[in-house]
C-alpha cells in the first residue's frame, strides 16, 4: 500500500498567516499528501495562569485566514487537516472543510471531545497514541465508533531517541485492530534528522504495519521556528516522502492465493533464465527406468529442456542417453 504522507507543520506558523501560507506550499512542493497544523485557541489549551498561554495566544489566527489557508491547500492539491483542542476549534475544523481532525493523546481521557468529534462532520480522526495505554486507546476508539480513523503511535521527544521509537509495537497494534472497519495504523516519525538512521526507522514502521507517516517539516532548520527539533527542511522531507514510497514499492504485496506469492514478473524472468536442466549423470539404455543416480541438474544448451529432476526419476527411457546428454520430456515415457 502506498504510504500517505502529512507534513507535521504544528505550530511552526507561528501565529503568520503568510507563514502559514508558506509552509503549506512547501508541504505541497515537498510530495505529502496533506499539511497538518495545530487549530489553536488559548483558552482551549490552558488556564491564563499556565506559563504558555500567552504563547498560545500568539498562535491564534482570525477565523477568516484559516478559510484561506483552507482554499490555498485546496488549490496547491493538499489536504488540510487540523489538531483541534476543544469545540470551537472543531466547529471552524468544519466550516472550512478539514479532511481530517487530529486529537492529541491528552485528549483521550476527554470523552466530551471525543464525542464531539465522532457526531461531527469531520470526514476523518488522527487519534494521537503517544503515552497512551491499550486500554485508553480501546475507550477512544469505542466513543468515536465508526468514523474513519488513524491510530497515530509516536512522540515528540524533541527529537525522539532511537529506542524511544519502539517500532515493534506498530505489528503488535496493527494486528490488535486489524479487524477494526475504516482504521489505519499510523506513524508520527519525530527522529533526529541527524541520525544516521533517520530514514531507517520510518522504513522499519513501514514494514512493521503503518501506512500513514506524520513527519514535522520547517521552512529552514537555521530559522528555528517552533517544533523544529525534529522537522526537515523542504527539500529534505521530498527526499523523505521518496525515500518512504520507494520502500513501499520494495515492500510489495503478498497474494496468497498464488503459489508463488505475487511473484514479479522480473522474478519469473529470473527463474526461467537461471533453472538447471536434467541431464544423464551415465549412460543408460532405452527401456531403463531412471533413478535418482541417474538424473544430475546442470545448465545446458538443450532448447526443451526439463528442469525438475523429479519429473524424470521413475520413468522409462524410450531411447538410449550418453552421460551428460540433456534428457527431454519426448525421451521419457510412464514406466508400467
Amino acid at each position: 500500500m502506498k504510504p500517505y504522507i502529512i507534513a507535521e507543520l504544528a505550530q511552526g506558523f507561528e501565529g503568520s498567516p503568510s507563514q502559514a501560507r508558506l509552509l503549506v506550499r512547501a508541504a505541497a512542493r515537498a510530495g505529502a499528501d496533506a499539511a497538518k497544523l495545530q487549530l489553536v485557541y488559548a483558552d482551549e489549551l490552558a488556564t491564563p495562569d499556565y506559563e504558555h498561554y500567552a504563547l498560545f495566544s500568539q498562535l491564534e489566527m482570525p477565523d477568516e485566514e484559516w478559510q484561506a489557508l483552507a482554499e490555498l491547500a485546496r488549490s496547491e492539491g493538499i489536504a488540510l487537516q487540523l489538531d483541534i483542542f476543544g469545540p470551537r476549534s472543531l466547529d471552524l475544523a468544519q466550516r472550512i472543510g478539514a479532511q481530517a481532525v487530529k486529537i492529541h493523546s491528552t485528549d483521550m481521557s476527554n470523552p466530551g471531545l471525543l464525542a464531539a468529534v465522532a457526531a461531527s462532520a469531520a470526514p476523518e480522526v488522527l487519534l494521537s497514541a503517544g503515552g497512551c495505554s491499550l486500554a485508553e486507546v480501546d475507550e477512544a476508539l469505542g466513543i468515536i465508533g465508526d468514523k474513519p480513523v488513524v491510530l497515530l503511535l509516536g512522540f515528540q521527544g524533541y527529537p525522539t531517541v532511537r529506542e524511544a521509537n519502539q517500532v515493534r509495537r506498530v505489528t503488535h497494534v496493527a494486528e490488535r485492530y486489524a479487524k477494526r472497519p475504516r482504521t489505519r495504523i499510523g506513524f508520527a516519525d519525530h527522529a533526529d534528522p541527524n541520525d544516521p538512521l533517520a530514514l531507517a526507522i520510518p522504513a522499519a514502521a513501514l514494514g512493521a504495519g503503518a501506512t500513514v507517516f506524520e513527519k514535522h517539516l520547517t521552512l529552514a532548520k537555521a530559522l528555528k521556528l517552533e517544533d523544529h527539533e525534529a522537522a526537515l527542511n523542504p527539500d529534505e522531507f521530498a527526499q523523505f516522502a521518496q525515500a518512504l514510497r520507494g520502500t513501499a514499492e520494495a515492500i510489495g504485496a503478498v497474494d496468497e492465493s498464488d503459489a508463488f506469492l505475487g511473484m514479479h514478473e522480473t522474478e519469473k524472468v529470473y527463474r526461467q533464465k537461471t533453472r538447471k536442466h536434467v541431464v544423464m549423470a551415465n549412460g543408460v539404455a532405452a527401456g531403463a527406468t531412471l533413478t535418482a543416480q541417474d538424473a544430475l541438474l546442470k545448465r545446458s544448451t538443450s532448447k526443451t529442456p526439463i528442469y525438475d529432476a523429479r519429473l524424470a526419476i521413475g520413468r522409462r527411457l524410450k531411447r538410449a542417453l550418453p552421460a551428460g546428454a540433456a534428457v527431454s520430456a519426448s525421451d521419457l515415457e510412464d514406466a508400467s
